[in-house]
């Protein structure tokens, strides 16, 4: 996601999404009452009175939103409002639109009652582009570099001098190392600040050097991926099989998921430490329990106003206190487990009976 603009005194920030991730993410963000601008095509009939042909006209419109659609596995984003904005030789103020958004088609987003720091936040995240380490190693050599949104950075290649395949010192120099690899990878992990690491490679150097990162740091994701090769060459060619795309794609997921264990844990061993459903979430945002908080996305887009208006203010209130944050698609098992909750449930920091009483 490239913000190419961003106004908070107005409320206004304008957006590029580059993937279709960044289009879901923005059927998270945008709700009705919104204003949507962007480049978009309405049929408009010529002649006196528009009586004559109609035809197919490219414009710029602003439309305030009604409704937002974002459809499972679609690389696009319905946005339905009333324009308020546009060209006035076409007449179309008033009027009903759907402006279609597509990847790599800038659009601009105004809320008046100004932007929830969670929602931005969400925003700046995908801006600074997908971010993961990534590691291809072989009997020859090694690298390690970091792939986020303005491309891959090598931060280490490395040539390894082994002994001969009789030299008895070879597998404890060949252990070394991959230990040594292995140390780079979390080093790299943690200064970058992401807990995603594919590992590839040829035979099964690559198994046992993501076993090592996992012993070093069990809270890092670990995959591995078949590549021909180790070094610089071994990372583009795991870029290339497309799998980090996908493995990035399922971290929200994993979060969530990652959150519900953790919540129905403490539901059956603290269930005072645990909420949902609207109505308790909402008690425990006003007494600033919240510690963290996972929000189904179809909660932002409620058909009731009042609904819409109680989650954006549990959400104002929770980032007051800096609770951490998610949302999670319905399309998802922890999307599906969390509707079972009634769409939202909450870790918190203290008992909510103890601060009533």
């Amino acid at each position: 996601m490239k913000v190419t603009h961003v106004d908070l005194k107005r409320g206004v920030v304008a957006v590029v999404p580059e993937t279709s991730d960044d289009i879901w993410l923005l059927s998270l963000v945008i709700k009705p009452g919104d204003y949507v601008k962007g480049k978009t095509v309405r049929d408009v009939r010529f002649g006196e009175r528009g009586s004559g042909r109609s035809r197919r006209v490219a414009m710029v419109l602003t439309i305030r939103v009604e409704n937002v659609e974002f459809q499972p596995f679609s690389s696009k984003l319905r946005i339905r409002g009333v324009v308020v904005e546009g060209p006035e030789r076409f007449g179309v103020k008033g009027k009903h639109h759907t402006i279609t958004v597509d990847v790599g088609q800038e659009i601009v987003i105004v809320k008046e009652e100004g932007w929830p720091r969670p929602l931005l936040e969400r925003l700046q995240q995908a801006s600074r582009g997908l971010r993961a380490v990534l590691a291809a190693v072989d009997y020859d050599e090694y690298a390690v570099a970091v792939l986020q949104g303005q491309g891959v950075r090598i931060v280490v290649d490395h040539s390894m001098s082994l002994p001969g395949k009789d030299d008895p010192r070879r597998g404890e120099i060949l252990h070394q190392e991959l230990v040594t690899l292995a140390k780079k990878i979390v080093e790299t992990a943690k200064k970058e600040d992401t807990r995603v690491v594919v590992i590839g490679g040829p035979g099964f150097l690559k198994e046992r050097v993501a076993e090592l990162v996992r012993q070093l740091d069990t809270g890092l994701r670990v995959y591995t991926e078949t590549a021909a090769t180790g070094g610089v060459a071994g990372v583009y060619e795991i870029i290339r099989r497309g799998k980090i795309r996908e493995i990035l794609g399922e971290l929200a997921a994993l979060e969530a998921e990652e959150f519900l264990e953790k919540f129905e844990r403490l539901l059956v061993q603290k269930p005072e430490l645990v909420t949902y459903t609207l109505d308790h979430v909402e008690r425990a945002a006003e007494m600033g329990a919240i510690e963290e908080l996972l929000v189904l996305d179809e909660l932002l887009h409620s058909p009731d106003p009042d609904v819409r208006i109680r989650v954006e203010e549990v959400l104002r209130k929770a980032d007051a206190t800096r609770a951490k944050i998610r949302f999670v698609s319905l399309e998802t098992p922890a999307g599906l487990k969390l509707k079972s909750f009634g769409g939202i449930a909450a870790i918190l920091r203290y008992p909510v009976e103890q601060v009533v009483s």
